[in-house]
């Protein structure tokens, strides 16, 4: 190596960066890398990836600012919310909680190994790391948003059974076992293109991995994977949050008004799941639909905006819910008041309280439903 050459990169990592990351695709472009005859498919051909739509200096500066803010505020608030429970965990150590905690594990991880790498390749104008990395990257991304919903969903279940049975409330055990299987959900839906059925590759101007939405490859069966990840992984699932609130709505509208009175705390939980459910759809529907429309009705991106907008959204959703528990879930409200201001009115009484209002919700429920 020349030595100009060794000054250029001494001095200009962001050159170097753009070199590695062009040296990278040139590479991909001449190799296939695949396991042998196990069909572990770590890798495929690339010309129809490594086409991808470069974008403006301007949007991938944006695109990196975003991301810095969504993973900074991302781990931060999803950590509260961790360490929050733990610390409070004989107050707020209940089934839903359970349940929130798992969701905000899944979001932490996404702050911490999700969003740094798309924030690299951002600041370096393209995709900066090794092929095999987008294959881990595309696969991690899409088993936390799968399992993201997943919480979604038995969160508006768990919701359900408190108000329509309510004297078959979900147990801690119950709990443990539903995220269990929420995992296992997840990863039943995001492995498949390991084993060459559907295909990760790049998206969003190279900025980031996930599936190839954009790719009709009739040996890997891009399209039949597609139509598996949306029936399951999406409109199923919002199909049982749907009959699950409607289920809910039409039960309250039903109740006498005093039941509602003495139940504020579980009525306040119940819209903060709803606001959830509501914040995560918005997040990730516009992204949802995009992908939809590329992979079955042949759309074509013409602006580099819009193929980064909605994976931005859809990467913001990890910030929504800490502010939505805070805001909605007065034991949260407490228990982060006291972490950081000290003595405030003690949660475990407010927790009593609402012990007292469930049994009584239970009870006139319980004689609403034999009537």
């Amino acid at each position: 190596m020349r030595p100009s050459r060794i000054c250029d990169r001494a001095f200009s990592p962001l050159v170097a960066s753009v070199e590695l990351a062009a040296t990278v695709e040139q590479s991909f472009r001449d190799r296939k890398y695949n396991t042998g005859s196990m069909s572990l498919n770590l890798t495929t051909d690339l010309p129809d990836n490594s086409t991808v739509a470069q974008a403006s200096s301007g949007i991938y500066i944006f695109a990196a600012i975003v991301l810095g803010f969504i993973g900074f505020f991302g781990f931060i608030l999803n950590l509260l919310v961790i360490l929050t429970v733990v610390k409070n965990a004989n107050v707020l150590w209940t089934p839903n909680n359970v349940v929130l905690v798992n969701m905000a594990i899944g979001d932490l991880l996404v702050a911490v190994l999700g969003n740094p790498i798309a924030m690299v390749s951002a600041i370096a104008g393209m995709w900066y790391w090794s092929y095999n990395m987008c294959q881990w990257y595309a696969w991690f991304m899409t088993t936390m948003g799968f399992a993201s919903i997943g919480n979604l969903t038995v969160m508006a279940f768990e919701r359900f059974l408190l108000v329509i049975h309510p004297m078959r409330t979900l147990s801690i055990k119950h709990a443990y076992i539903l995220t269990f299987l929420i995992w296992i959900y997840a990863l039943s839906l995001s492995l498949p293109p390991f084993f060459n059925w559907g295909k990760y590759g790049w998206e969003a101007c190279n900025i980031s991995c996930s599936v190839s939405w954009e790719q009709h490859d009739p040996e890997m069966h891009n399209d039949t994977y597609i139509g598996f990840l949306f029936i399951f992984g999406f409109f199923a699932p919002v199909m049982i949050i749907i009959s699950s609130y409607y289920s809910i709505i039409r039960t309250l509208r039903n109740i006498s008004r005093r039941v509602r009175r003495n139940n504020k705390r579980e009525t306040k939980i119940t819209k903060m799941v709803l606001l959830m459910i509501i914040a995560f759809l918005i997040a990730w529907m516009p992204y949802a639909v995009l992908a939809l429309a590329i992979q079955y009705f042949y759309v074509e991106i013409s602006s580099n905006v819009v193929s980064v907008l909605p994976a931005l959204l859809a990467k913001s959703s990890i910030c929504y819910n800490p502010v939505i528990y805070t805001s909605l879930n007065i034991q949260f409200f407490h228990a982060w008041k006291k972490m950081f201001f000290g003595n405030v009115e003690n949660p475990k009484k407010s927790n009593k309280d609402s012990t007292k209002m469930i049994t009584v919700n239970k009870i006139e429920m319980k004689t609403l439903n034999c009537m």
